[in-house]
């Protein structure tokens, strides 16, 4: 199938798909005679496990190191401490993240005694 085609299958832009295979991201796509790009069923497999891995929030130089790793059939335990890596950075995200949530409700929750004096200072100044 063609990278059209890859990319509603995978939901990877096809210029995403494109850099991806650059950096080596992904396996080397096989081209057909014309030079065009031939993606597989395998092919389209690993797409959606990096798209899943970037949802995740796994970031792109690690997850090119993972991949190479699992393309060249390298060491699992290299693989998980990886994974552990990404998985410990995702969790102080979503706590940067919920602590960012919980000011914002606070404010929301409060907007009369909190908000409302430090707005009104702000008011009138020039910007």
């Amino acid at each position: 199938m063609n990278i059209k085609k890859a990319a509603e299958l995978s939901g990877i832009k096809a210029d995403n798909i494109r850099y991806y295979e650059k950096i080596g991201l992904i396996p080397k796509i096989a081209r057909k005679e014309n030079g065009l790009r031939h993606f597989t069923d395998r092919d389209i497999q690993a797409l959606q496990f990096v798209k899943h891995m970037r949802d995740a929030g796994v970031k792109i130089e690690p997850l090119t190191r993972y991949m190479k790793l699992v393309i060249e059939n390298g060491d699992v335990e290299i693989r998980k401490e990886i994974l552990r890596q990404q998985a410990a950075q995702l969790k102080l995200e979503i706590e940067e993240k919920q602590r960012a949530y919980n000011y914002l409700t606070y404010k929301l929750e409060h907007y009369d005694e909190v908000m409302n004096p430090i707005e009104e200072n702000i008011e009138n100044q020039e910007f």
